[in-house]
């Protein structure tokens, strides 16, 4: 039998991972790179990821928290609501973001009437939910829908909102503290980049990449140290859009996978340091996730059985078998453990 000798300590669900400071930097890559989002995530080291999508991919790498999002009324069905339960209870999502920009024809276009109607269902998922994220968090859709969240005392565990429209820093800044001075809720900043709308390809960027990556060292700085902002991720531009030279000095990583300056810079901050060198060897392995409450999973490239052993904070042996793919906790208590 293999000695591997693995020290981790886990946190109960109870204790919610997204308060935890050091979780903060996340990336968004929707369906399309799926095949890449390896790569893309060993590079830009974000702890987070979501796709737009609902669904914990079949292969999805470890290492890194997947986000599912109710992105508009044909996900917010029971069985996607079930689906998503169940992934809670396996301890496999901790969070859920809810609509993507329903003020948008060209988005989920759904009315606050039509996603009040549909909170009853949505409030039944077992992990903290976001408001909708609107296409400018303080617009009238937005107030709205937050003032009947107030009145019918529904439930909105945290504010999802883009960002594109405040391109120097003290006013991003000052647009994010306004945002939670006016919900009083925490704020994941799920889409923010430097935006020049009037940009096209015979038009330039006004904004230059030395501009986006000092905007960016500033903001992220800022929002680091901002206790009710749990989360951020910076929007990379799709290079084959046509709306591509709005966005592309604030583009971090090309179609190739390289990263770009702005990109490296990211990569660098904050970095989530378990997506380094994922080509195992043979002797790693991999525990997630973590914090946990029913189910530990074991990943690695062996298959041999190994002894597991699970120690309080007092040095005392609470759990001790031989096990290959999984631990069931669910008996523990909440608290900090040692495996």
């Amino acid at each position: 039998m293999q000695k591997v000798k693995i020290i981790l300590f886990f946190l109960s669900v109870k204790l919610l991972a997204q308060d935890n400071v050091e979780l903060k930097k996340g990336v968004a890559f929707n369906l399309l790179y799926e095949n890449s989002w390896q790569e893309r995530f060993e590079k830009l080291k974000p702890h987070w990821h979501y796709s737009w999508n609902w669904e914990l991919r079949e292969n999805y790498p470890h290492g890194i928290e997947f986000v599912p999002m109710i992105w508009g009324r044909g996900s917010a069905t029971q069985s996607k609501i079930d689906y998503l339960n169940n992934l809670a209870n396996e301890g496999k999502i901790a969070n859920v973001l809810l609509f993507n920009e329903p003020d948008l024809v060209g988005q989920s276009n759904m009315s606050v009437n039509e996603v009040i109607n549909l909170w009853p269902l949505i409030e039944t998922l077992d992990v903290p939910i976001s408001s909708p994220a609107t296409s400018s968090p303080l617009n009238d859709w937005m107030k709205d829908f937050m003032e009947e969240v107030s009145n019918q005392n529904l439930r909105v565990d945290f504010v999802a909102i883009h960002i594109y429209h405040k391109n120097d820093p003290v006013k991003f800044i000052e647009l994010v503290e306004e945002v939670f001075q006016t919900y009083g809720k925490p704020i994941w900043i799920t889409e923010f980049a430097v935006r020049d709308i009037n940009a096209t390809e015979n038009n330039p960027n006004i904004y230059s990449e030395n501009y986006v990556l000092s905007f960016m060292q500033n903001v992220l700085d800022e929002i680091h140290d901002l206790d009710y902002v749990k989360r951020y991720s910076w929007f990379d531009p799709n290079a084959n859009n046509e709306k591509y030279p709005m966005l592309q000095t604030a583009d971090i990583i090309s179609e190739n996978n390289q990263l770009t300056t702005l990109g490296e810079y990211y990569a660098s901050y904050n970095p989530n340091n378990n997506l380094s060198n994922y080509k195992k060897k043979n002797d790693d392995r991999t525990i997630y996730p973590n914090p946990s409450k029913n189910i530990i999973y074991i990943d690695a490239n062996s298959s041999r059985s190994f002894k597991a052993r699970i120690f309080d904070l007092n040095g005392r042996v609470l759990m001790k078998k031989i096990v290959k793919t999984q631990i069931n906790i669910s008996e523990l208590k909440t608290g900090l453990y040692l495996i």
